[in-house]
């Protein structure tokens, strides 16, 4: 079964007007929200007011990037939040305190999470998934995304590929931990590779693992929006992300 998550929800209102319209037109199966995201007020009052109720939403905790909301100094990106956790240099309590704090406003807000991911995947960093197990358990919320995109070497986006590599390897012992601590998982994830830049060759690619595998949940992780210059301005850092291209896709696939 392939199940399409927007990740990001909550980003700026251009995001969340995309996800909506393709959460709306059952053109994808859920997306995660970001507690700490510039328009998350926005996001929330677009779910209440939508014509779809029971939506998929899940938790997109958020780490790096975007302002904390507990208070605690975290790194600015990834690269270097990765390298302080690998020194010892990230405080687990900060951690755990953050995470608490955007699921809480997340519930505040009248949402139930039905499943978490992490912007970065960071929480597959084994101590991190550790408090994010315990915290899933406590607020009820049965399903953890794990990645397990299959790996190919040819073709260009080497970092992407290592940083897969990495994160396969974190996902065994993650997969292992969550399945013990009695929650859910997916089987396969795609999204890595091609973040920011989903095209329809990989959309295709998702569809055939969903349909070699019948009995596995393959995810297909996507970051669609109704692009504007200022989001284009804000996000141009993280280097090649298409929302719009993202958008159009999923907009005209059929997904049943």
């Amino acid at each position: 079964m392939l199940k399409i998550i927007a990740d990001d929800f909550g980003l700026a209102t251009c995001v969340n007007d995309g996800i909506i319209y393709l959460l709306t037109a059952g053109k994808i199966n859920g997306a995660a929200l970001m507690a700490n995201g510039a328009a998350f007020d926005d996001a929330v009052s677009k779910i209440k007011s939508g014509a779809v109720s029971n939506l998929n939403i899940g938790a997109h905790l958020v780490w790096v990037e975007e302002k904390s909301l507990s208070g605690v100094k975290l790194p600015g990106n990834y690269k270097l939040f990765v390298i302080k956790y690998i020194l010892g240099l990230i405080k687990l309590m900060e951690i755990e305190q953050e995470a608490r704090v955007q699921l809480d406003k997340i519930i505040a807000s009248g949402i139930k999470p039905q499943f978490i991911n992490s912007h970065q995947h960071l929480h597959l960093l084994p101590s991190i998934t550790n408090i994010v197990i315990k915290l899933a358990q406590e607020y009820n919320i049965a399903y953890i995304r794990t990645v397990n995109e299959p790996i190919n070497f040819g073709g260009g986006k080497l970092f992407r590929k290592f940083q897969l590599l990495f994160l396969r390897w974190l996902s065994r012992s993650a997969k292992i931990k969550i399945k013990t601590a009695g929650l859910q998982i997916n089987d396969f994830f795609v999204g890595v590779v091609n973040a920011g830049n989903l095209d329809k060759s990989y959309l295709e690619y998702a569809n055939h693992i969903a349909n070699q595998y019948p009995n596995a949940t393959v995810e297909l992780g996507c970051h669609p929006g109704i692009e504007d210059e200022a989001l284009r301005k804000k996000y141009q850092h993280w280097g090649n992300y298409h929302w719009q291209q993202e958008f159009e896709l999923l907009k005209n696939h059929h997904h049943g």
